[in-house]
């Protein structure tokens, strides 16, 4: 299964370094090692398939398929835990900010409050001046 893995990883990395390659970015020798690797894999699976063969007939075939499912089961699962962690921080966010949203409204309505309160006891003592200045001026004209 690892030499499939390796396999995968040549072909998906060789486009990109034969862009490189025909760019200038790299040099001849670094090209050159990287197809003596791609040589040396396709050796190395060449013998996994003889092998194989000789345990029973066509294995050498069904060996490389069965790898490779077994590989994309392996990617499925660890794209399964990486959403679930991606999911449970989203749902740790979400908590944190609806915490944070109510904790502001609260905030909001304790400001509401004693504005409101501040609020009354300014017209209360606006009103209690206004009687004051009545009573004075009843009494002034009864005078």
């Amino acid at each position: 299964m690892e030499a499939v893995r390796r396999l995968v990883q040549i072909q998906q990395e060789k486009p990109a370094l034969q862009q490189l390659m025909k760019s200038g970015s790299i040099g001849d020798d670094l090209w050159h090692e990287f197809t003596a690797a791609e040589q040396e894999m396709t050796a190395e699976l060449q013998e996994i398939a003889l092998e194989a063969n000789t345990f029973k007939e066509g294995w050498g075939q069904t060996i490389f398929s069965s790898a490779a499912q077994m590989l994309e089961h392996e990617k499925q699962k660890q794209m399964q835990v990486e959403m679930k962690a991606m999911l449970e921080q989203e749902t740790l966010r979400k908590k944190k900010e609806d915490e944070r949203e109510a904790k502001e409204a609260k905030e909001n309505e304790a400001r509401e409050q004693a504005r409101r309160a501040k609020e009354a006891k300014k017209a209360e003592e606006e009103l209690l001046r206004m009687e004051e200045q009545e009573k004075k001026a009843a009494a002034s004209k009864k005078k």
